[in-house]
């Protein structure tokens, strides 16, 4: 009978404990982030020794790094065997120009001198590299390193982290950093059940992403009504958490605004089944405010950071003007598209669904068409004066080959004069926030008094002081992702050496 009421009492006991229990680790390092930088720096750590736990809020991997195309580099292998002559020293100084030395330079060029560095280890790595490119038509400094495939490299980075001890906590969003004595011990998380996890440990990196798909935190800093796109779950969790134990933010406001495009469900740049049409955006085609008026010179728009200032200042919408001629031309073998729209629109490729498409996204009330100038203008909502007369003038400059209002490349310039007229409207996307928390060259983060927080990194987006206004997509193609995977390993290299 006694045995009976103890085990009742043992049942009664187990019953008024919650439906789930802290869970408490320990590790060297713990990683808040699986994109491109947090897995980099997770392979690298588990190879040096680290005991290493790696904390993700969405339900997979890769992050942005599932979007990658390709990483800058300067003085890479494969640069070499192609004769490319861009020192680090030059490429530091193009860049560090570009943005007006509105930047962290050691930081900057510590990235730099690591980069050819970078691109041995990764393809070391097992992650090798299809080519080194550029996507302008007259540059011949390559600095473009293209991936294998979206995704390989996170992917690959994974499976060695995994392999070698690495433990990956999916659906387990961090939510505050531990500080005990002025020093950050670790992270306090939450996994999909609701159990709280703790994850103390010697160093903390911060790789979430930035704030991307943080709507009201993008509005605040720059004002514009953007549409974010690639990988979701970027909402600043790095960033707010660094500031929360005393980091100071670095310049940030700055978005990798990615040009404008036509709105598609699910899709971003021109990687699906609209890309035909969204690359439209992207030909130095004519632009025109929501009344019609031409506003900058749209052989820009290959230089989308460029573009999208000129763009910005337009309001909601944007719009390309084009006639059948353009259709016709694009869709002809040999001529096809101006230029190319990342790697998923190839230069002179040539369409092969723009009419379709043209129908289908008319129905959804972003493709406007008219047999006249003046009935496509109201269709659109705009003053059919005022595109009449920005169409003329860009058939002008077309069949004279000079523009005369701002000197747009010949290479651009088409008429408008062969009916029926398409309108297609577009909206601002946004790839990334660019600017974080304040970091040292060593990606440690910093207080208001410039001193290091003791225990704290910041990979990527989530450290500041590489970018002034603008991504620098000029002068360095691919360096957002370069800085990720880079700093990763920058990052747990200064770890390890201070073991």
């Amino acid at each position: 009978m006694a045995k009976i009421k103890m085990l009742a009492v043992a049942v009664a006991a187990t019953m008024a404990l919650p439906a789930w229990a802290d869970r408490n680790l320990t590790a060297d390092l713990v990683i808040v982030g699986a994109g491109a930088g947090g897995t980099t720096a997770a392979a690298r750590a588990v190879e040096g020794g680290l005991k290493t736990i790696m904390l993700e809020k969405n339900a997979f991997a890769g992050g942005a790094g599932n979007f990658m195309e390709g990483s800058f580099a300067a003085e890479s292998f494969l640069q070499k065997e192609k004769g490319i002559n861009l020192t680090k020293t030059e490429a530091f100084n193009r860049m560090a120009a570009y943005h007006h030395w509105r930047v962290n330079a050691p930081l900057m060029k510590a990235f730099v001198d690591k980069t050819a560095y970078m691109v041995k280890w990764v393809n070391d790595h097992g992650v090798h590299w299809k080519e080194v490119k550029t996507a302008w038509r007259d540059n011949d400094i390559l600095t473009w390193h293209i991936y294998p495939g979206a995704g390989s490299l996170p992917k690959r980075m994974v499976e060695i982290f995994k392999s070698k001890g690495g433990e990956l906590l999916l659906s387990t969003p961090a939510e505050k950093l531990i500080v005990e004595q002025g020093r950050v011990v670790g992270v306090e998380a939450r996994d999909k059940a609701g159990e709280k996890v703790t994850v103390r440990a010697k160093n903390v990196i911060l790789a979430t992403g930035g704030y991307n798909f943080n709507v009201d935190m993008v509005k605040e800093m720059t004002g514009i009504d953007m549409i974010p796109v690639g990988a979701p779950g970027r909402t600043g969790d790095g960033i707010n958490m660094a500031l929360a134990v005393g980091a100071v933010g670095d310049n940030m406001g700055p978005m990798m605004i990615n040009g404008a495009f036509m709105p598609a469900e699910g899709e971003a740049i021109c990687n699906g089944a609209n890309k035909e049409l969204r690359a439209m955006f992207r030909m130095g085609l004519l632009y025109v405010d929501s009344t019609g008026n031409r506003f900058f010179n749209e052989e820009l728009t290959i230089d989308w950071p460029t573009a999208s200032n000129a763009i910005a200042r337009t309001g909601e919408w944007t719009y390309i003007v084009f006639d059948q001629a353009t259709i016709d031309e694009f869709s002809t073998k040999g001529k096809g598209y101006p230029n190319p729209c990342g790697n998923f629109i190839q230069r002179h490729q040539a369409a092969t669904m723009l009419p379709q498409l043209l129908a289908e996204n008319e129905k959804k009330g972003n493709v406007f068409v008219g047999n006249t100038i003046e009935e496509v203008a109201k269709k659109a909502g705009m003053d059919p004066a005022i595109l009449r007369a920005s169409c003329d003038a860009m058939t002008k400059y077309a069949k004279q080959g000079k523009d005369e209002q701002f000197g747009k490349d010949p290479y651009y310039l088409r008429a408008i004069d062969k009916g029926p007229f398409y309108v297609v409207r577009g909206k601002l996307n946004t790839l990334t926030s660019l600017n974080g928390v304040k970091v040292n060259a060593n990606l440690q983060v910093l207080d208001k008094n410039e001193h290091v927080i003791p225990g704290l990194y910041a990979l990527g987006h989530d450290a500041g002081g590489m970018y002034g206004d603008s991504y620098d997509l000029k002068v360095g193609e691919g360096t957002a992702s370069s800085f990720a995977v880079t700093g990763g390993l920058m990052a747990v290299e200064h770890i390890l050496s201070a073991k």
